[in-house]
């Protein structure tokens, strides 16, 4: 008996489609519902990217471990500076998930300039005219 190839193959049920749809580099920071961190792509305004991760089951078993799901995700959209622009909970593995659709400031603060120390001199130095 022949069955198509489709009836076979599956979706891959751990992805994520991410977009920054905001002005800011971000950081997308995604975390299994247990909190465990599972990976973190770093987007420029307007690009997208699939976030995959391995979620295969294996034959291992260990009595006592707890069954604890990894799903939903949650993904934390982190500036470049400090602080985190937004966080989106709930997400469904297959999703898209883009940053203005969390809770959160919505904003990322420039970052601090620098205290560095001004120099010790302040003789600048001019070109020699060679005769």
């Amino acid at each position: 008996m022949w069955l198509p190839i489709w009836l076979y193959s599956s979706p891959n049920t751990s992805s994520v489609f991410l977009y920054n749809d905001s002005p800011f580099i971000l950081t997308a920071i995604v975390q299994a519902s247990d909190g465990s961190y599972l990976g973190q792509v770093t987007l420029q305004p307007g690009q997208q990217r699939n976030f995959t991760t391995n979620l295969n089951p294996t034959d291992w078993e260990s009595p006592g471990t707890p069954d604890i799901s990894l799903t939903p995700y949650s993904v934390a959209w982190q500036c470049a500076s400090e602080g985190y622009y937004s966080i989106v909970s709930g997400v469904s593995p297959g999703a898209f998930v883009s940053a203005s659709e969390g809770s959160g400031l919505h904003y990322c603060a420039p970052k601090p300039k620098s205290s560095e120390k001004p120099p010790a001199s302040s003789l600048q130095k001019s070109k020699q005219v060679s005769k």
